[in-house]
């Protein structure tokens, strides 16, 4: 698995809620089969500053999804004046024996 972290600060919290409206329009497709995105983690750190993370099957996925899409979305929003800082690696998950699926709200 490859976990990555997104910082992503902003101008004002409408550009804030943008972006993240943005990135859930196509959790359906990355959340996919084909797509490879296991799990993806929104915190609001304030009204302009959101972390991202990412746990993704394996590189080749998360690789795909760079290309098609994510590269030029957080150029865009560099261009913007956003601020935008990654990091990545193999990524080990796991999970507390009290989680059940009726505890988590997922979206």
């Amino acid at each position: 698995m490859i976990g990555i972290t997104v910082t992503v600060k902003l101008q004002n919290k409408l550009a804030k809620n943008s972006i993240m409206m943005s990135l859930k329009s196509i959790s359906e497709h990355l959340f996919s089969e084909t797509g490879g995105l296991l799990l993806r983690s929104f915190t609001h750190i304030s009204d302009t500053q959101v972390d991202l993370f990412h746990v993704w099957k394996d590189r080749t996925f998360q690789e795909k999804a760079r290309k098609s899409f994510s590269t030029q979305f957080w150029k865009d929003i560099k261009d913007m004046g956003g601020i935008v800082s990654f990091s990545e690696g193999e990524c080990e998950l796991e999970l507390s024996n009290f989680i059940k699926s009726s505890d988590v709200k997922f979206k």
